[in-house]
């Protein structure tokens, strides 16, 4: 072959149809089963072909979460690509997260090479190809995918991409795996004939007419009508409409657990972000994507209350047992539900001063406390105090269980795109979430809050070291109570007079002491911040801020209250 002609590998017609299709990153952990695409990387970069921006992470837990952050914002899938078997258990939460959280994401992993004879390009020539080979590697993930596939012939490759991508990004949207031996990746693929355009996601349809007619009467009959959602902000376009029906036909709104930002905080007809909450007085209940309305040992809606539940998963097939009482259920495109809605809606709402005058009441009820200017610093201090850095390009990535509540309710965000957590329990999310929100959206002010045990779940040496290497700066705040509050959390749930609590013995402090915001800085060039008074607490995250403007990630980190006494290691303790 003349050198400079270029074998079109299966790895190399991957590249190019991914570009073609608008895909900007590849998030990867190399390994043996790579060599077909490093080569390709370095022969198309020196041709100056289009390619998606390989971004080599440390860890995969990078690699998928990185992805997921850029997948809510921009709802394109990007490329993830992890070795063989190992490389695909290092995944870890980030799998499930990318599962629960509805993102598109196209993961790919090779498996190990089939032949040993020597005579085919990607041929076993390494003891690891013996050990490495499993017999049902997609069986690893595929409760998470919404499909998976191995690439048997490398001329298939365009089709297969452009399914994956098709699959991927259609309602609801989700990861997908892709396997291939190394064999297959090195081989002949020509060139695909896939059009993207051709290959088109597959949207959900509208309600009928008589469906949106009997909502928009139920809501006009209802004198305590209550919206619950967590996910109808991935489409900024959904929380407007939202915001304006809400004032149109006077219903509240409650936000649980919200992966994006939903309903403007500061709306008169917010009625907050606690579970629970007035579900068992509203008379009417519409549940617009949410997975967990509210918890059914602890509330359960009123006699007669009618339930509508739309949703872009109303089933939750993924999941095992899942019920909540609803008359009606339709799986729909909140937005467009939305708008067909607001088309029956006419300027006059009958039984609205009704409505408004409950929301006014309820409201009413919890009335903000004062700030503390004595002790440890508290969480509800430390949210306040960003909550000053906020402005119009801010973007907050938030994980940190227990504060789940807490901090959405002291931010109170107005602005679609402006909040994101993962929609899912895989923890270590947010700090390399934080690395594709940057990635998607370059001009923002992305402020990362974190737990203490979310941040040490999240590789930060990977983190900050990507984060670094890709020019993706991002502020940490660290709220760090010396532990894991969310086991305790549960314990006292369980047990709530039991011997955990008498004699503060959770086995939770794991981390006390350490210096957490050194870890960025000794891996990714972080400027780190440690913070234990309140009379530095404003000032240092403003420094900070200005740091993370100037190109370069900073962490703070914030003790607040610990949560035990208790010392791991000495003796007598386990």
């Amino acid at each position: 072959m003349n050198p400079q002609e270029s074998k079109n590998t299966a790895a190399r017609e991957l590249l190019a149809i991914s570009a073609r299709a608008g895909i900007r990153y590849m998030f990867t952990n190399l390994g043996s089963d790579h060599p077909a695409f490093i080569e390709a990387f370095a022969d198309m970069r020196e041709r100056g072909e289009a390619m998606p921006e390989v971004v080599v992470c440390p860890h995969e837990m990078t690699a998928l979460s990185a992805a997921h952050g850029y997948a809510m914002i921009t709802r394109v899938p990007q490329l993830v690509l992890v070795h063989v078997d190992i490389g695909t258990q290092n995944l870890g939460g980030s799998v499930h997260n990318a599962a629960r959280g509805r993102v598109p994401a196209i993961i790919l992993a090779g498996l190990s090479p089939v032949t040993d004879g020597g005579d085919r390009v990607g041929t076993r020539n390494e003891f690891i190809h013996y050990i490495q080979d499993m017999t049902r590697q997609h069986e690893l993930v595929a409760p998470y995918m919404k499909w998976c596939y191995e690439l048997r012939q490398p001329e298939t490759v365009g089709p297969i991409m452009a399914r994956a991508v098709q699959i991927a990004t259609s309602s609801p949207e989700g990861p997908v795996y892709i396997t291939g031996a190394r064999e297959i990746w090195e081989g002949a693929a020509g060139s695909s004939r896939e059009v993207p355009e051709e290959w088109p996601a597959s949207k959900l349809g509208s309600l009928p007419d008589q469906d949106i007619g009997e909502l928009h009467r139920a809501l006009i009959e209802a004198e305590r009508p209550l919206v619950i959602t967590s996910y109808l902000g991935r489409n900024p376009r959904a929380v407007s409409l939202l915001a304006e029906l809400s004032h149109q036909l006077g219903f509240g709104v409650c936000e649980v657990s919200p992966a994006y930002m939903n309903f403007p905080g500061d709306h008169p007809n917010h009625l907050g972000y606690r579970r629970n909450s007035f579900v068992d007085e509203a008379d009417l209940l519409l549940l617009l994507d949410v997975d967990v309305p509210w918890i059914n040992s602890k509330v359960r809606p009123k006699p007669g209350a009618r339930v509508f539940h739309i949703d872009v998963d109303p089933l939750k097939s993924g999941l095992g047992y899942w019920h909540f009482p609803a008359h009606r259920i339709y799986q729909a495109e909140t937005t467009g539900v939305l708008e067909q809605l607001a088309a029956v809606v006419g300027p006059d709402s009958p039984g609205k001063a009704t409505r408004q005058k409950w929301i006014a009441e309820v409201r009413g009820r919890t009335p903000s406390a004062p700030l503390p200017t004595s002790g440890p610093i508290t969480p509800e201090e430390l949210t306040a105090a960003v909550g000053e850095l906020v402005t119009d390009r801010t973007m907050v990535i938030f994980e940190a269980p227990t504060s789940t509540e807490l901090i959405p309710t002291g931010l109170r965000l107005k602005n679609p795109g402006s909040y994101f957590n993962c929609g899912g329990a895989g923890l270590g999310w947010g700090i390399n979430g934080a690395i594709g929100a940057k990635l998607a959206r370059p001009g923002a002010d992305v402020i990362a809050m974190i737990g203490d045990g979310c941040y040490m779940f999240g590789v930060p040496t990977s983190a900050f070291w990507v984060a670094k290497a890709y020019h993706a700066p991002f502020l940490t705040v660290i709220i760090n109570n010396g532990g894991w509050n969310a086991p305790k959390h549960s314990t006292l749930g369980v047990h709530p007079e039991g011997n955990a609590r008498r004699n503060d013995t959770y086995f939770v402090t794991v981390g006390e002491g350490a210096r957490l915001a050194d870890i960025a800085a000794a891996a990714g060039g972080a400027e780190a911040f440690r913070v234990s008074e309140r009379a530095e607490l404003k000032s240092t995250l403003k420094r900070a801020l200005e740091i993370v403007r100037g190109g370069r990630c900073a962490v703070v980190d914030v003790w607040v209250a610990r949560i035990s006494a208790q010392v791991l290691g000495e003796k007598g303790t386990l």
